[in-house]
């Protein structure tokens, strides 16, 4: 592959800026889900959303839209990553079940109806079916200027919103007990940032799939906090290295004509292999 193809062929100039939105996104929300220890809670919003992006599709098709227009499968999708969110949070509450088993259940759950579903669509004449399977894995070539227009505009929306509640976010993940103490919204924030990991985490499927989405929300995250301890700036570095290793992966992929998630995935495990190896906390730790 010549280099600037993939700065002028036009299939690989979606898949490229598709990527690095969802890279930078993912990227700059990953600090927030590392530090809140809610890596797993990505992992269940990005399988239960299979069932939520099928249905969409299945009844935006039935009604004779275009079942693949990424605002009806992001609305799909995103009501069943909330619904899998509340049914997280809400069955601790009133069983005797811990959360980590709740996470599994409900991530096995949503993921078992929704291969059924796409057993379904697989088997019936949909029109628009065509490449469906690729939310298991994602398939970023196939993105549109819409897919990327829309992801970009969703994206930066939801940036912006946590940026506004910024210094409130902090300081619940530090110190929560000071933040109720101070009479900071806490159930708002909350809904604020779980709606920001699904609506985020929903984004990405189309790229990389509901299997990986987790990892390019976290892996950046996990490089950037050996070499970073200040919030605003883990942030920056993280949004950084997602689009970075989003670029690095995709040309890679295209280079060598192999899948685009998985590269940038293993391109993302590559360098917080390396950030653990050589970053500063690691030498101190070993001195």
């Amino acid at each position: 592959m010549i280099l600037t193809e993939l700065f002028t062929n036009y299939t690989y100039q979606q898949a490229l800026a598709g990527t690095v939105t969802i890279g930078a996104c993912a990227g700059a929300l990953g600090p927030l889900v590392y530090l809140r220890r809610q890596s797993l809670l990505a992992d269940a919003v990005s399988h239960s959303s299979l069932p939520g992006l099928l249905i969409a599709f299945v009844t935006a098709t039935a009604l004779g839209m275009n079942g693949r227009t990424v605002g009806v499968l992001v609305c799909g999708a995103v009501a069943t990553g909330l619904l899998a969110v509340a049914a997280i949070h809400t069955l601790p509450k009133v069983t005797p079940l811990k959360q980590d088993a709740v996470m599994a259940a409900v991530l096995t759950t949503f993921f078992s109806v929704g291969m059924l579903i796409l057993q379904y669509v697989s088997r019936t004449p949909l029109p628009g079916k065509a490449g469906i399977q690729d939310f298991l894995l994602g398939n970023a070539s196939t993105l549109t200027r819409a897919d990327v227009v829309t992801s970009l505009v969703i994206g930066v929306g939801i940036l912006v919103v946590l940026a506004v509640v910024h210094n409130h976010h902090s300081v619940m993940i530090f110190d929560p007990a000071f933040a109720r103490v101070t009479g900071t919204r806490t159930r708002i924030i909350n809904t604020l940032a779980f709606v920001a990991i699904t609506v985020i985490t929903v984004l990405g499927v189309k790229v990389v799939g509901v299997v990986l989405m987790v990892a390019v929300v976290v892996s950046p995250a996990a490089a950037a906090r050996q070499w970073i301890h200040r919030l605003p700036t883990f942030i920056g570095l993280a949004s950084f290295l997602g689009a970075a290793c989003a670029v690095l992966g995709t040309a890679l992929s295209i280079h060598f004509a192999i899948p685009t998630g998985p590269t940038i995935v293993l391109v993302q495990a590559a360098v917080v292999a390396v950030s653990l190896a050589v970053s500063p906390r690691r030498r101190a730790v070993i001195a």
